[in-house]
Formats: C-alpha cells, sequence, structure tokens
C-alpha cells in the first residue's frame, strides 16, 4: 500500500482517528509520518511522540511503560525524570536479596548451626566445635573474612 500522502513510498504507519463516530485509518510512509505528526519540543532535542510505534510522551507519563526500544530515544527528556522516580536515583542500585545482609547472616549461622548438630551426631566433636566457635563469632558481629578456621591447636613455639 502507498502512502497516503506522498503516494510514492511504501506505508508502515498507521494514524487512527474517530471523526463524527466513525473510525478512519490513514496510512504513511515513515519520512511523512515523522514529518506530519511528530513535533520536535523546542527546549529538548527529544520528540514527543515515538516515531516507530507512536507512544506519546502523556501516555508515557501516565502509564510509565514505552511502547518499544525505540522510545527510550526519541522520548528521553520524558523518560529520565519518570526513570529517576522509580529508581530513586539516576544509578540503578538494584535490590537485595531476601532482605538484605541481616537476612544473609541469619541464614548463614542456620546452616552453621545445622552442620555442628550434624557433626554432633556423628561423633565428630572437634568439627562440630570449630562450627559453633564459627557461629558464635558471626553471631557476635565478626565478619565472615575475619574468622579463621583451625583444625588443631596451636602449639607453642619456643
Amino acid at each position: 500500500m502507498l502512502c497516503g500522502n506522498c503516494k510514492k513510498n511504501q506505508a508502515t504507519k498507521t494514524y487512527e482517528q474517530i471523526k463524527k463516530g466513525k473510525k478512519t485509518v490513514d496510512y504513511y510512509c515513515m519520512d511523512c509520518y515523522a514529518r506530519l505528526f511528530i513535533a520536535a519540543d523546542e527546549t529538548s532535542e527529544t520528540a514527543s511522540v515515538c516515531p516507530y510505534c507512536g507512544t506519546t510522551a502523556e501516555e508515557v507519563k501516565k502509564r510509565n511503560l514505552v511502547g518499544c526500544a525505540n522510545c527510550y530515544k526519541t522520548l528521553k527528556g520524558v523518560l529520565f525524570p519518570v526513570v529517576t522516580k522509580m529508581q530513586g536515583g539516576e544509578a540503578h542500585k538494584g535490590k537485595s536479596p531476601l532482605g538484605g545482609e541481616s537476612e544473609r547472616i541469619a541464614r548463614r549461622c542456620y546452616e552453621l548451626k545445622t552442620i555442628a548438630d550434624k557433626l554432633f551426631s556423628e561423633g565428630d566433636y572437634d568439627g562440630a566445635r570449630l562450627y559453633l566457635q564459627r557461629l558464635t563469632a558471626l553471631e557476635n558481629g565478626m565478619t565472615e573474612e575475619g574468622f579463621v578456621w583451625r583444625s588443631q591447636a596451636l602449639s607453642k613455639r619456643s
């Protein structure tokens, strides 16, 4: 189908509108569509409508969703404040899994206690003692890196 405006290029975009209760669909090539419907914002270098999917700046503000990957380039003036608001800053920090550091320490303490109980039930009292020492150190605030595993008592040097 040819462009409804220039009648030369292949139509790739549609423009739908309702006039007097009837829906009309017009077909345009990318050049005519960009020229007719994409208004460049004078205050920024971004457009107010994405030329690829037709998502408007108002839709992005209202729904917090983009229509396609090209919206990030075309609507960057609108998207940047929205994304900053959602993330809480310019750089994305990500999420801490399962409650953060305190939850990680609690899981590690549970693991150490389980291993110590298993070793104790198997009769490996020295191994169980080492895991219980590690558990005590972790509960008292020592970091994982600060603990040194010792499998046997240190001998005195003369």
